[in-house]
């Protein structure tokens, strides 16, 4: 039994409040300015390690050419340790393999019993252990 005519109910969308959206933006305001203080200070940084890098480089430079070596390559190439094999090998120096030999099996031992193999009707596959 029904009393009366049902109506539908009443929608009101109620958004968030002047004072939400001012705090949501003071929020962001502030993330924003921290995030270009902190972006500022890193590059900042990197900057001077990268001129200090630099700068270090340069002096090792300079003391490669008071030394007389020249260019990096001229001393890379004048070091002891830039040696190459193809210079200092003799034959008699030369290490040579010989051929991989097969490694004999042995017999296996692994032996198969048909005896237990058997099979009884009404109980499917049976296998011996």
């Amino acid at each position: 039994m029904c009393f009366g005519k049902p109506e539908a109910p009443t929608i009101v969308y109620q958004g968030p409040s002047e004072e939400d959206l001012q705090r949501d933006r003071e929020v962001l305001e502030t993330f924003r300015t921290t995030s270009e203080a902190n972006t500022k200070t890193f590059q900042e940084s990197i900057n001077q390690q990268i001129a200090s890098a630099q700068a270090s480089t340069n002096a090792l430079m300079e003391q490669v050419n008071a030394q007389g070596g020249g260019t990096v390559e001229n001393v890379v190439n004048d070091a002891p340790y830039a040696i190459t094999t193809e210079d200092n090998v003799t034959d008699e120096d030369a290490q040579t393999t010989t051929k991989i030999s097969k490694k004999k099996k042995k017999p296996s031992t692994l032996k198969i019993s048909a005896g237990g193999l058997t099979a009884s009707s009404g109980t499917g596959v049976n296998y011996g252990v």
